[in-house]
């Protein structure tokens, strides 16, 4: 509880935070630094790295650019180049057509899973879809079940550090990983952290005059699209150089490894995902479903 309370809330105003960061978006206060050894962002005060439990060591590169005033999202940029995998995401939103192939005879697990050709709420389910199955494969992450029904809510557990880059899904994922959330809860607030979702309550006059519209209760004041969101996201993961042939195959290997591990985790998955971003499409088209969460 305690790695919980200091990943995911400020320390100086309590208040919570999506994102590991190394000031408070709220208070402002220096609260994170990323560790240099396993380059993830851990909470300055402790004496030990929360992720690698090495010897908190703050990282020569983010003091350099501290102090040369580099911008925090340029910094990020640079790190997530040095740091930067074939991730599943950023390949299958690239190759969309490739990995979603389906001639009538043969398709892929994607259109088997998602339909094919995909609409862009299908492509952004299949995004989160194989970054889990990324952070699986590759020993990043794992979630256990016997059952994989309607009812259940597997853990998303983290096995290792993160040390891809940190602008994608899998990042995004990882990071919600290890805190004892469930796979559902997890995937919702990577939704809203990508979309930087938000609403405000309103208040209508106190006289309405006759035709006036009323005012609805809620408003939604997100910072894009959930689709949109998720997409873009994708499209701007850095990923290292490669040949599209080799990495649609390898990202497929990994994809079909992940399915054929376990068909109902699979559909499990599918069926959550979906789910998920349903209710947050209906929540574009109706804020007041926040009310009720």
């Amino acid at each position: 509880m305690e790695k919980e309370a200091n990943s995911l809330a400020c320390r100086f105003c309590g208040r919570l935070i999506a994102v590991p960061a190394s000031s408070c978006p709220w208070c402002g206060e220096r609260i994170m630094v990323i560790c240099a050894n396993c380059k993830q962002y851990s909470p300055d005060h402790l004496p030990h790295c929360m992720h690698c439990n090495e010897p908190l060591e703050a990282d020569d590169m983010q003091e350099v650019r501290s102090v040369v005033g580099l911008h925090p999202d340029v910094a990020r940029l640079a790190a997530d180049r040095e740091r930067a995998q074939l991730v599943s995401s950023g390949i299958v939103e690239r190759y969309t057509d490739g990995l979603f192939f389906d001639d009538g005879e043969r398709r892929t697990v994607l259109a088997e899973l998602f339909g094919s050709p995909p609409d862009p709420a299908q492509t952004a389910a299949s995004l989160l879809f194989v970054a889990i199955a990324y952070l699986v494969v590759h020993g990043y992450c794992d979630l256990k079940s016997s059952e994989y029904n309607e009812d259940d809510t597997p853990e998303w557990q983290e096995i290792k550090p993160w040390d891809g880059q940190i602008s994608c899904l899998e990042g995004t994922l990882a990071a919600h990983s290890g805190f004892g959330l469930s796979i559902q809860d997890a995937l919702t607030k990577t939704v809203e952290d990508e979309m930087g979702y938000a609403f405000e309550l309103t208040k209508g006059p106190r006289i309405r005059t006759p035709g006036m519209p009323e005012t609805p209760p809620v408003r939604n004041i997100s910072e894009r699209p959930v689709i949109a969101g998720l997409l873009e996201t994708a499209r701007r993961t850095d990923l290292p150089d490669h040949e599209e042939s080799v990495a649609s195959a390898s990202t497929y290997r990994t994809i079909l490894s992940f399915v054929k591990d376990s068909p109902t985790r699979a559909r499990f998955l599918t069926e959550r995902i979906v789910e998920i971003l349903d209710w947050f499409q209906r929540f574009e088209e109706d804020p007041v479903l926040a009310l009720g969460r």
